[in-house]
């Protein structure tokens, strides 16, 4: 199944246009310097809000709501997001979600540092999307509590430099073989939780009525450990595999998602789920392309860049993603419009500044071009980079904040 989407989404983007994307609005320059003026005052009051959560300062409700308003404003007068988006995103139910996974995890396990539980937060976000665009209830079901901790405690174990090769490729294949349903002693407390987490998606779904959902979760194992030839063989794989490569890992977490969302998938909601998880990938790829290119990590992009100009891969991507939220067409979910307008201006964001921040990926025309619809100048972003949230740029630092009030306020 794998194989078979992968193949299918390489071909469309073999076919996807090189044209520039087509950016509806212009930015002029009094405009951008108006949304820096936002954009500062906001990174100083999360400034001023770190501090006071140094010191173990405590917000009272008054100033908790406060926090939350400040950031539906920014997004709304700094990032363009509009009232409808920003009410699906901040909505009592999904407050009340993001609460509920924020305490589920706590309770789970009381070591989690708050950035493996956002990791996480953005996992579950995702699957809550599909939910929507499904028609089911957006809510925290055992399946999706699980899933979207499995993987900050795999990528913590799998990046930790203290781990052996040798100890990893043990780990993977003991991982594995639980994935399959044999019953393994774990070996230490990172290990008890994996395997913890595996129960409570077999506790939701057996494994005789639901054999899709676990065949996912092989899938996407497997795709993750196939992506470390991406590392260990970079010389030896050609592009085309690099591209293969990528698109099955996105692709196979997504339509895991799916299938841990609604238990059975129709296959149209198959091409979705993959063709969306593998956008999304492009879009992490497009992000780490600096630090995917110091590591020697090979993507689409980093295999290539500061040799050439990426300007026309950056434009696939993009009319990539179009195709896959015109699948979108398939589901008969509540707020689809909504939920699509609301991916396009997110992803549009990550696009644009990942540009500013590597500018010499591109040729100077493009980045010029693209400066037109970034709502800062790429400078000021530049500069600014040290004071967002490693990985997460403007949007994401924004949402972290939200999910951290939620955390501080389960802590009080």
């Amino acid at each position: 199944m794998i194989q078979n989407y992968t193949e299918q989404y390489a071909n469309i983007w073999e076919r996807c246009s090189k044209q520039l994307p087509e950016f509806s609005k212009v930015y002029p320059k009094a405009d951008k310097l108006r949304r820096e003026k936002y954009l500062d005052q906001f990174l100083n009051m999360i400034k001023a809000f770190s501090k006071n959560r140094v010191n173990g300062k405590s917000l009272d409700e008054s100033n908790q709501q406060l926090f939350l308003s400040n950031t539906r404003n920014f997004l709304r007068e700094g990032l363009d997001f509009s009232d409808s988006q920003l009410e699906l995103m901040f909505s009592d139910e999904m407050v009340e979600i993001t609460r509920s996974f924020v305490r589920q995890a706590k309770t789970f396990d009381s070591d989690l540092a708050f950035d493996d539980i956002f990791q996480a937060c953005r996992n579950m976000w995702i699957m809550n999307g599909l939910q929507l665009v499904i028609g089911l209830q957006m809510r925290v079901t055992p399946s999706i509590f699980a899933y979207s901790l499995l993987y900050p405690y795999t990528d913590n174990l799998i990046d930790d430099p203290k781990i052996s090769e040798f100890e990893k490729l043990v780990f993977s294949e003991r991982f594995r073989s639980r994935l399959s349903g044999v019953n393994l002693e774990p070996q230490n407390k990172t290990e008890n939780a994996i395997f913890r987490l595996v129960g409570m998606i077999e506790g939701e779904y057996s494994r005789i009525d639901f054999p899709e959902i676990y065949e996912s979760l092989l899938g996407i194992h497997e795709a993750q450990t196939n992506s470390m030839k991406l590392l260990q063989h970079k010389n030896l794989i050609t592009e085309t595999e690099i591209l293969k490569i990528c698109l099955a890992k996105g692709g196979a977490s997504v339509l895991a998602d799916g299938y841990l969302v609604a238990g059975k998938l129709t296959e149209a909601q198959k091409y979705f789920m993959f063709g969306y998880g593998a956008y999304l990938q492009l879009l992490d790829d497009i992000q780490d392309l600096e630090e995917d290119h110091q590591a020697g990590l090979m993507t689409v992009f980093s295999e290539s860049a500061f040799q050439i100009p990426l300007d026309e891969k950056l434009n696939k991507a993009y009319w990539f993603g179009e195709h896959v939220m015109e699948s979108l067409s398939f589901f008969d979910g509540q707020h689809l419009d909504l939920f699509k307008s609301l991916m396009r201006r997110s992803m549009d964001l990550f696009i644009t500044e990942a540009i500013a921040q590597v500018p010499d990926a591109y040729s100077r025309k493009y980045v010029a071009v693209f400066e037109r619809y970034s709502p800062f100048h790429f400078s000021y972003i530049r500069r600014r980079k040290d004071q967002f949230s490693s990985y997460n740029g403007f949007l994401l630092t924004a949402l972290e904040e939200f999910a951290f009030v939620e955390n501080l306020m389960l802590n009080e």
